[in-house]
C-alpha cells in the first residue's frame, strides 16, 4: 500500500478520509494514522478468522506502552466459531450455513495445532450438530 497517495488525499481534501489497505497488525494501524493523518481506518483481511484483531489495534492505539497482545483460548475460539455459525444458519439456512462455515473455520484454526486434522474432518460435516460436536471434540481437546 501506497502510504503516500492516501496522505496526499488527507492533505487536498476536506471531508473526512478513511485508510484501507495492508493493515495486517497493530503497528500497521499505527503508522497509518500516523503517517498519513486519517481520521479512521477500515480492516479486512486481517480480521478473518481473527475478529479480535480490531480490539487488539483499539487497545494498542490507546496504550501501546502497556499492550501485551492476548492469547485466545480455544473455548473462546469456538464459542466465536459457533456463534457465527448460528448467526450464518439463521440467514441462509443449515445446509449452506454449514458448508459455507468450512471455509471460515480454516480461518479461525490457521496456525493452531492439528489444523490440518480439524479441515479434513470439518471439510465433510454437512450438518450443525455433527460440525459442533467435531469442533468441540477438537479445539477442547487441545488445551
Amino acid at each position: 500500500m501506497d502510504l503516500d497517495i492516501i496522505k496526499d488525499v488527507k492533505k487536498s481534501v476536506n471531508i473526512p478520509v478513511i485508510g484501507n489497505g495492508d493493515i495486517k497488525t497493530v503497528e500497521d494501524a499505527k503508522k497509518m494514522f500516523e503517517y498519513t493523518n486519517v481520521d479512521g481506518i477500515m480492516i479486512g483481511r486481517a480480521t478473518i478468522g481473527n475478529p479480535w484483531f480490531i480490539k487488539n489495534v483499539i487497545d494498542f492505539l490507546k496504550d501501546e506502552d502497556t499492550y501485551i497482545q492476548p492469547e485466545i483460548s480455544n473455548e473462546e475460539k469456538l464459542a466465536v466459531i459457533l456463534k457465527h455459525l448460528n448467526l450464518l444458519i439463521e440467514e441462509k439456512g443449515e445446509i449452506v450455513a454449514v458448508k459455507e462455515m468450512r471455509k471460515h473455520i480454516a480461518h479461525y484454526v490457521k496456525n493452531m495445532p492439528n489444523a490440518t486434522s480439524i479441515r479434513e474432518k470439518v471439510n465433510s460435516i454437512e450438518d450443525r450438530e455433527t460440525l459442533e460436536k467435531t469442533l468441540r471434540n477438537s479445539l477442547i481437546t487441545l488445551n
